[in-house]
């Protein structure tokens, strides 16, 4: 585990993990919590998060552009719980 990143991260990572279509293997468990940190920190400091920031976050973070749409509708309802 890296630990730059926050558990929490990892955390949020495990859970969207039990509810993704696609599986997640252990090798992009580091990728998609560093993803999950750079996105609720632009929610948490009220940046706009658009395509394209999404885009660049996957990229920074290194996750398959595939997953960003479901990792969006996972925050949505994961936020409205």
């Amino acid at each position: 585990m890296n630990q730059e990143i926050p558990l929490k991260f990892y955390d949020i990572a495990d859970e969207y993990s039990t509810e993704t279509a696609k599986p997640v293997s252990e090798s992009e468990r580091d990728a998609l919590a560093r993803y999950f940190q750079l996105l609720l920190e632009r929610l948490m400091n009220n940046e706009e998060i658009d395509e394209a920031a999404q885009q660049t976050m996957a990229d920074e973070a290194g996750i398959d552009a595939g997953r960003i749409d479901e990792i969006a509708n996972f925050l949505n309802q994961w936020g409205n719980e």
